[in-house]
């Protein structure tokens, strides 16, 4: 199994670093501070992180995805909804699915499949069991639930092939795969990997590599993991944090592994130990990652 060591990469703190992702197009890393409700785009060389612009939306921002023609923004999720985030800073409500558990519920960790729909989750805000939810939001469909019951809602990705879709429920420790078809439906929900949250960490935010390995992020175990598409473990890489929270491969020679890490709910003494919580981190893994899926206005199925 490989070793990696990954290292801290910026001087910012990020209460609550998350849904890190590489944009092929732009050649710019994005992720959010969850807490803080920043998005944050960075030029991205190796340790070499240059941040070109924070957007301050306020609230909860929890995950994004880039929408087909950059110009025009991304889709976010925040607080209870889903909406349009242009490169001016300005929001346009496009669902409310949480909406009638506003004091209770958030929305949680999201992406775009291959086909141009934005999956995004929920969570309760005290993590409660079975209270969030999975969801599949288009235009040209609105919103349809797709998991229910499920406790913090995390990790989504789709291998190289199409025909796989990996989820990550993090309350209960549980990462999921599902087949799906030409048109992007799922099928046949099936365990993937089940962790012992209380001596591994709880899987979290992953991405997936061109040769469709996983790599999971593990909140609480100090490190992110590589695993196969048959569920062996094949890499390792040591973070100098607990909290882990979401990892993508790209940067400027298109095979750094960046990690966005949290500071949330650490105790005083735990963040004296470790000073470099709530800092993105790098290191390079050999192996690049799958181009970013976009969410596009008109859908656009495998042949």
């Amino acid at each position: 199994m490989e070793e990696f060591v990954a290292k801290a990469c910026t001087t910012d703190l990020f209460e609550l670093g998350e849904c890190c992702r590489w944009d092929n197009v732009l050649n710019e890393l994005i992720w959010v501070d969850v807490t803080t409700g920043r998005l944050f785009r960075a030029r991205a060389d190796g340790e070499l992180i240059d941040i070109v612009r924070t957007y301050e939306v306020g609230g909860t921002l929890t995950s994004l995805a880039p929408l087909e023609n950059r110009s025009d923004g991304w889709i976010v999720a925040r607080n209870q909804s889903i909406s349009l985030l242009n490169e001016s800073g300005e929001l346009r409500e496009l669902a409310s699915p949480e909406a009638s558990h506003a004091s209770e519920v958030r929305m949680n960790d999201g992406a775009a499949d291959p086909w141009g729909r934005f999956w995004v989750g929920s969570m309760a805000n005290d993590a409660g069991e079975g209270r969030g939810s999975l969801y599949r939001f288009h235009e040209s469909s609105g919103t349809e639930t797709m998991l229910e019951n499920v406790t913090i809602s995390n990790g989504l990705g789709w291998s190289p092939d199409h025909r796989t879709m990996y989820y990550v429920d993090s309350g209960p420790g549980t990462f999921y795969a599902f087949d799906v078809d030409a048109h992007g439906e799922i099928s046949n929900q099936r365990l993937f990997l089940q962790f012992d949250v209380a001596t591994e960490g709880t899987p979290d935010g992953l991405c997936v590599d061109e040769e469709g390995a996983i790599w999971v992020a593990m909140w609480g175990g100090y490190e992110v993991r590589r695993f196969s598409p048959d569920a062996v473990q094949l890499a390792r890489v040591k973070v100098s944090t607990a909290q882990p929270s979401c990892c993508s491969i790209g940067g400027a020679n298109g095979t750094t592994l960046y990690i966005t890490t949290a500071r949330e709910d650490m105790a005083q003494d735990v963040l004296d130990r470790e000073p470099d919580a709530g800092r993105l981190f790098s290191v390079d893994v050999h192996v690049a990652g799958r181009p970013i899926d976009s969410y596009r206005p008109t859908l656009r199925f495998d042949e």
